[in-house]
């Protein structure tokens, strides 16, 4: 019965939730490997490769709980140190780019407002007008 509603999902052989499924049956030994070999078209070795798999990623966690933890990494305060100097000299750098770059819109502005003769800026706290 389960190979039989494994079969007509076939076409999604490639999805976790198929592989998962596929193991299960054979780790409960509902199916044999030659069943799945035969209906799935799944050969012995792929299903070797996906016992492990599953074995890894979703029982291994629960059996061995302190190989899941990791050590942390140990910061090395000097490449730490450097890292924020270039981070600092990159920032200043930027920050004179846009220095530059405000002041040459302020100085066209100028320049605009004495060749034409009229108010480019607006003027901070005037009101718009109600027309």
């Amino acid at each position: 019965m389960y190979i039989s509603v494994l079969q007509r999902n076939k076409k999604n052989r490639k999805s976790i939730p198929f592989k998962r499924k596929v193991v299960e049956v054979f780790r409960a030994e509902i199916a044999q490997a030659s069943d799945i070999a035969r209906y799935l078209h799944i050969n012995q070795t792929e299903l070797r490769r996906l016992n492990r798999w599953y074995f890894k990623h979703r029982l291994a966690p629960y059996l061995y709980p302190f190989r899941c933890y990791k050590a942390m990494k140990k910061h090395n305060q000097a490449a730490y140190v450097k890292a924020l100097e270039r981070r600092l000299a990159a920032t200043e750098e930027e920050n004179k780019l846009l220095k530059l770059k405000a002041e040459a819109f302020e100085t066209a502005i100028q320049i605009a407002q004495e060749q034409f003769q009229i108010p480019i800026l607006k003027k901070s706290g005037t009101k718009p007008s109600t027309n």
